[in-house]
């Protein structure tokens, strides 16, 4: 679907095109692979991207999820990018992946999130659960045919997400488990057709991970409604009251759920500084173009000292947020090598730095970036201030992080 653009979005469009195609002759620090992934992403963000982002961003009433775009970038492989091609994937490198996502944010976040919450909830599946589990589900999941979900956040369970308090009890007649409890701010959660749902197993104190088939009586779902951004992408709160799910979809072993629930963030966090490197890159790209046309003083803004040196650090802090994402998507790709650490590094980074670049961006802009009918810096604004929060806020990653540096 499209919006009816006005003649400034379609000028931003415009510009957007151009920006890509300028980084595309540049030479800075990109392996030739990440050059190929980023001009593939360019193509397709300009077919299918740019005239649909004003349509979900402003879309009134009742939010919808964008099926069509979300089975079209599975049949694209970009839920599965790094995924292997046994089950579906394109066998690409952790490097090449966040190099997908930070271009598909570049473009649009909210897009390039759609893409990410498939593969989050892809992961313990593919990583921990049994050959069958994998056969019934993956199929389904990996080219967006089905949407999946990752189910782990409660209302009384969001940073410190061990203590769920959703429960799974064993149907004596059946072997089944009944899963009830809820759960809240799942990203696909409100049309998740798959959920990958933690809880505690009656008489088992640890947690456990079960594939549960959301087409049930006892599941309940509901779009969360005024979202502030990443309006595309969905978010919902589920009930569960007795959902049946066989034995033999319990992910991994009993009690080991929590673990999986980490190590999938570990990834995850590496995938959320793409994210939020694409982002940071869009407002310092629109706060160099605008700074180079706008005039005040008989002059453009650009040859202001104060203009300068806000571009300076938003470039500066672009770049490192890039060396320590890299670093560890590279760590990611070895295999054994634990990187919870440089995840939780770049998580918070660059975070940090898509929110400080959209900041300078506005302020560059004036009311040019607070008005959305003239710049995409208002809609930045709101898309990347979640990223400090998902995935384990700004906080929690510094306590991971001191965990590590300091000693637990």
């Amino acid at each position: 679907m499209e919006a009816t653009l006005t003649q400034e979005q379609k000028e931003i469009i415009q510009r957007t095109i151009e920006a890509q195609e300028k980084r595309a002759r540049t030479p800075w620090n990109v392996h030739p692979k990440q050059q190929a992934v980023r001009e593939e992403v360019r193509a397709f963000a300009t077919e299918h991207f740019h005239h649909q982002s004003e349509y979900w961003d402003r879309l009134e009433g009742e939010r919808k999820f964008p099926y069509d775009l979300y089975r079209l970038m599975g049949r694209e492989g970009f839920i599965a990018y790094a995924m292997p091609p046994e089950w579906g994937g394109l066998g690409k490198s952790h490097l090449e992946y966040i190099t997908l996502t930070e271009e598909l944010c570049y473009h649009d976040a909210a897009f390039g999130l759609l893409c990410n919450v498939g593969e989050l909830a892809i992961t313990p599946v593919l990583k921990f659960g049994s050959e069958e589990l994998k056969a019934k589900y993956l199929p389904q999941t990996v080219k967006g045919d089905k949407v999946i979900a990752f189910c782990l956040t409660e209302p009384d369970a969001g940073s410190d997400a061990a203590n769920q308090g959703t429960t799974a009890v064993e149907d004596p007649a059946t072997g089944d488990y009944l899963i009830t409890g809820e759960k809240i701010f799942i990203m696909h959660g409100d049309v998740a057709e798959i959920g990958v749902v933690f809880c505690k197993i009656e008489g088992k104190p640890k947690v456990s991970a079960f594939v549960v088939e959301t087409n049930q009586e006892g599941w309940k779902a509901r779009t969360l409604g005024h979202k502030m951004g990443m309006r595309a992408a969905t978010t919902g709160a589920v009930s569960m009251t007795n959902v049946r799910v066989p034995k033999e979809n319990l992910i991994g072993e009993y009690g080991r759920g929590f673990r999986y629930a980490l190590s999938t963030l570990d990834s995850a966090r590496v995938g959320v500084a793409a994210q939020g490197i694409g982002v940071a890159q869009r407002a310092l790209d629109e706060a160099i173009a605008f700074a180079k046309r706008r005039r005040t003083f008989g002059q453009p803004i650009a040859k202001f000292q104060a203009i300068q040196w806000k571009i300076a650090d938003m470039s500066t802090r672009v770049e490192a947020a890039r060396c320590l994402t890299y670093k560890a998507a590279q760590m990611q790709d070895e295999p054994g090598v634990v990187y919870s650490l440089e995840a939780a590094q770049a998580k918070l980074y660059s975070t940090e730095t898509a929110n400080f670049c959209v900041n300078e961006a506005m302020q560059i802009h004036g009311g040019y970036g607070y008005i959305g009918e003239f710049s995409p810096i208002e809609k930045l604004y709101r898309d990347q201030r979640v990223l400090e929060i998902y995935e384990g806020t700004s906080e929690i990653q510094r306590l991971v992080i001191a965990g590590h540096v300091i000693g637990r």
